[in-house]
């Protein structure tokens, strides 16, 4: 019989945390590339085995948080243990501030994701095309703080939540299993509460209470300071699920200031707080991802069915541009967020979003609450907050001015109003395509004929010139009675079988 000794196991590689020692440097533009040949970015698969591109990896991703943090010291930023005179050798959540938080009138705090570590906004920029600073909360720094009057700056810390007593920090639920272990065949790290837990933030649920709580009761910032949140991923569904509550609002409602959701899934059907909902309508923005230009809106605050995606926010929600993954959408939607924030700032109380209805997939239509188009009625029964909430103000086409008649068209309190003059026997011209892209199209190579009784309306919306009331484009797709017969065809199938 054979008997292996623990000694006889492999030894856990180790991997100095120094992007020189690792082979690594930054170039003149800010980006991390290979000693070896500087045309490529950082190598993940090392060897064949596993464990030795962890252990690597852990080691790199070491070497870019001193240079995240070396830079963000450069910046002034302090460093706050969570909970609040937590000594920093005890189990502690380390948050990030500005000098100016005490003094500033209006504070950005920014949540990341569950998995990235504090002050990484995407692994996959820093060590690839972007680098560094684009890719962490560095250049997001740089963005806020590059104003006449800067507001306050928060970096919480959702992400390294498990305390490693080795390493004295807290660490990604990634990074818990590329610690080094005993050898380099052991399965993982035995969690054990009592030592790897901190007390008020064992979840990001907590954490994300304990960073409002530190914020409002702590004294971290002035007593009248209003509250720029920005929310990622998961991150951003607890964030909406702690505000989501009567107690919680009527303490933090009045100072909250808007609130972007980037990549969240938190729907508004779950809204039971009524100021929140309000809130979320009038002074919410979300951002996905999404095939249109950045910035360019795909959904009103009750939704839009005919999108491709998760739309229901409650809030007006945007592209995300090129982003492809979440950890991307703040590095890709960073200015248009960071725009939107500013405005909202300047307006102050008075500012309001323009509440719009998008129907389609290329966010051309625009459909009024209560109407029914071939795919049923729009969703607005459990968004909405009865009439005060039905009427549409300052409604606007989301692709601009041009309706394809030469003209405006715009709404006001619920009314349409048009101020283009249709002929009555306008016809297509010559060479054009009638071939409708999606639920509403309108291009300059397109003229849109109207019918004796109607006028074109915006964005491909025909507009009944008797009651002025817009119908979804039907150029392509079912219609009602299509759809019964089709449903009517497979019940006798399925009964004949």
């Amino acid at each position: 019989m054979f008997r292996r000794r623990w000694s006889g196991l492999p030894a856990d590689p180790i991997f100095a945390s120094d992007l020189k020692e690792l082979g690594y440097f930054i170039n003149d533009i800010d980006e991390i590339r290979s000693i070896e040949d500087p045309d490529y970015y950082f190598k993940y698969f090392l060897t064949k085995n596993e464990r030795w591109n962890e252990r690597q990896r852990f080691a790199f991703n070491e070497a870019v948080r001193k240079e995240i943090h070396k830079r963000l010291d450069a910046h002034n930023f302090t460093t706050i243990p969570l909970p609040l005179g937590t000594p920093p050798t005890q189990p502690h959540v380390p948050i990030r501030t500005t000098p100016n938080l005490a003094g500033a009138s209006r504070v950005v705090v920014f949540f990341h994701e569950s998995s990235q570590s504090l002050g990484v906004l995407a692994h996959r920029v820093i060590g690839g095309r972007g680098g560094v600073a684009r890719g962490s909360a560095v250049g997001l720094a740089d963005a806020v703080m590059g104003k006449t009057s800067p507001p306050g700056f928060v970096l919480a810390n959702a992400g390294e939540l498990w305390w490693w007593p080795e390493g004295a920090r807290g660490l990604t639920p990634v990074q818990r299993h590329r610690v080094p272990m005993a050898s380099a065949v052991h399965l993982g790290r035995y969690h054990d509460p009592k030592v790897n837990e901190v007390p008020g933030h064992r979840t990001v649920a907590e954490h994300v209470r304990a960073v409002f709580e530190a914020l409002m009761d702590g004294g971290l910032v002035n007593g009248d300071a209003k509250l720029d949140v920005i929310a990622v991923g998961d991150t951003a569904d607890e964030v909406e699920r702690y505000l989501n509550d009567d107690k919680v609002w009527g303490k933090i409602g009045g100072r909250m200031g808007c609130l972007a959701i980037l990549g969240g899934y938190y729907s508004s059907k779950e809204f039971k707080c009524e100021g929140f909902k309000r809130f979320m309508r009038e002074r919410g923005r979300a951002y996905m991802i999404h095939h249109t230009p950045l910035d360019n809106p795909i959904a009103g605050p009750n939704g839009n069915p005919g999108a491709a995606g998760f739309t229901s926010f409650g809030c007006p929600v945007f592209s995300a541009g090129k982003a492809q993954v979440t950890e991307t959408i703040p590095v890709e939607a960073q200015s248009a967020v960071l725009k939107w924030m500013q405005q909202v700032a300047m307006e102050g109380e008075a500012y309001k979003n323009d509440i719009i209805d998008i129907f389609g997939e290329d966010g051309g239509g625009i459909v009024t609450e209560g109407n029914s188009s071939w795919w049923g009625a729009p969703q607005a029964d459990s968004n909405n907050d009865g009439e005060a909430e039905g009427q549409a103000k300052n409604t606007k086409v989301a692709d601009g001015k041009d309706d394809g008649t030469g003209g405006e068209s715009h709404t006001e309190n619920g009314k349409v109003n048009q101020t283009t003059q249709v002929k009555k026997d306008a016809a297509p011209a010559k060479g054009t395509s009638n071939k409708a892209t999606g639920p509403s199209t309108s291009t300059d190579s397109k003229v849109v004929p109207a019918k004796e009784n109607d006028v074109a309306g915006v964005g491909g919306v025909n507009i009944h010139s008797d009651d002025k009331t817009p119908f979804p484009p039907t150029s392509e797709g079912p219609n009602a009675e299509d759809m019964k017969e089709l449903v009517t065809e497979m019940k006798d199938l399925t009964a004949t079988h």
